[in-house]
């Protein structure tokens, strides 16, 4: 068992149980369970107390764990924790609804190590005018909770944006860094928890602008492979508790935008690319459009992922990469990779037929930080 998963189990289920059912969570022994909750500063916990579940309940830390070594049907995970079926089908739901990743195949669950796009794309209805300008803003590669994150950048494009009269921005993935073996010593916030609470305090808010978000598979995507955490619905869920209603997300890897008019829409897709920077900075672009199966092109695809800005109209298809808001960091430069500090605006106008029959794209582009001294 991962680290940061053992952490988590323990940190979820650390009230209402002995240690001894701690280290049968977690492979642990009972006092290495109570040495971690002392070196973690966890409420101490009486030897003697038992605190097991009464009979017939579903204990939904012990589920996760007994599903992640196995697959099991609804009858037997009742039969292991001697309860009805329906308690067991209600316990697996409760368990999918905490933002964990379950897989099914032939009637039995598992935990899950990826996420589902979103087919359905997601409508903005313009049928109000023949023909009508609106503005749209976008930014990825933010990377919160990185030592290496440019939040200065990130409150002045909002500024930027407000503005413009903009209500709708759409990021293109990794608006956190996460957790991996070789970015550790490159971040000040650790354990799922933190880096999205600190996302959803520290990400800018302007009245009357919402932000519309996909997950990548990299970076936020670790917690959904490693932690099986739908971790998009996990932000957008944890900025309501806060009081935040300006954070949607739209999906993980993808999403289509469908921009309706009175006679017919287009689409604009918000994508978190893959694979590795190419020598032309457009080359990934060209070919993603290149790769598109006839009759499934979107007007604007919007990418996140390589931290650069571009527009190119391959196939008749405006493809923008977004940017970033994070400095340079050493295994980008290991890499020899630059880092497009900034973010943008786009000004389209769309006719009664759904068409966009202009696309003008506004680069807002940053430098380091002892550019702005003088500013900030």
């Amino acid at each position: 068992m991962e680290k940061l998963e053992r952490d988590q189990i323990l940190r979820d289920n650390w009230d209402g149980h002995t240690y001894s059912e701690l280290a049968e969570l977690t492979g642990w022994n009972a006092e290495s369970v109570r040495k971690w909750g002392s070196r973690n500063k966890m409420p101490h916990k009486k030897l003697n107390v038992q605190t097991r579940p009464r009979k017939g309940e579903v204990d939904l830390g012990k589920l996760k764990a007994l599903i992640k070594k196995n697959k099991l049907s609804v009858v037997e995970v009742a039969n292991y924790f001697d309860c009805s079926p329906a308690k067991a089908k209600e316990a697996i739901l409760r368990l999918q609804a905490g933002h964990t990743v379950l897989e099914v195949l032939d009637d039995k669950v598992s935990l899950g190590s990826d996420l589902r796009t979103t087919d359905q794309p997601y409508v903005i209805d313009n049928k109000k005018h023949k023909e009508t300008e609106f503005a749209i803003g976008f930014t990825a590669d933010n990377h919160l909770c990185s030592k290496y994150e440019r939040l200065d950048v990130l409150e002045s494009l909002f500024d930027r944006f407000a503005d413009a009269g903009v209500t709708d921005v759409y990021q293109g993935g990794n608006m956190i860094d996460g957790e991996a073996r070789f970015n550790k010593f490159d971040i000040h916030k650790y354990g799922v928890e933190d880096q999205v609470a600190y996302f959803v305090e520290k990400w800018p808010q302007r009245p009357g602008i919402t932000t519309h978000f996909v997950t990548g598979d990299d970076h936020e995507g670790w917690y959904v492979q490693r932690e099986h955490i739908n971790i998009g619905q996990k932000i957008e869920d944890e900025a309501k508790r806060a009081g935040r209603e300006d954070l949607h997300h739209l999906g993980y890897m993808e999403r289509d935008i469908e921009f309706v008019q009175s006679k017919g829409s287009s689409r604009l897709r918000v994508i978190h690319a893959g694979g590795g920077s190419s020598y032309a900075t457009s080359y990934t672009s060209q070919k993603y459009v290149e790769s598109l199966q006839g009759g499934e092109k979107p007007s604007i695809v919007l990418v996140g992922h390589f931290h650069k800005f571009d527009w190119c109209y391959p196939r008749e298809v405006h493809v923008i990469q977004m940017g970033c808001t994070e400095d340079q960091t050493p295994f980008m430069r290991k890499k020899r990779l630059q880092a497009h500090l900034g973010g943008g605006i786009i000004w389209l106008t769309q006719n009664e037929l759904g068409i966009f029959t202009s696309v003008k794209v506004q680069w807002f582009g940053f430098f380091n930080k002892g550019y702005y001294e003088y500013v900030w």
